[in-house]
């Protein structure tokens, strides 16, 4: 992966959700209205792997968290092509729930 900031949609069968990571020598780091995420990636282009978790920063519980609960660990795989990531995996929490999320790099 190429250092800089990403735009991040994310789907589950319970939904879809959006961020903003930046990663950065094999840190990921990011987040949204309501959770930070928090990780690593390690890997080519054409086979990376991310660790990430989050961490609920905002207590308004209107925001809800896309897994049922707040925190959760997710191993992901994917490649990249050009500015586009795709990755997929599941979170540690929740092994049966496939998770899919696409990163669209925006600058360095």
């Amino acid at each position: 992966m190429r250092n800089g900031l990403y735009s991040v949609e994310f789907h589950t069968v319970h939904g879809t959700g959006c961020g903003i990571v930046y990663v950065i020598d094999g840190k990921v780091r990011g987040g949204n209205s309501a959770f930070a995420f928090i990780g690593s990636y390690s890997g080519t282009d054409d086979d990376i792997v991310v660790k990430v978790s989050t961490q609920r920063h905002n207590q308004d519980l209107n925001f809800k968290p896309l897994f049922g609960v707040d925190r959760v660990t997710l191993t992901l795989k994917g490649a990249m092509t050009g500015d586009i990531v795709e990755l997929e995996g599941a979170a540690m929490q929740l092994p049966g729930v496939n998770f899919r999320a696409m990163l669209t790099r925006l600058c360095d």
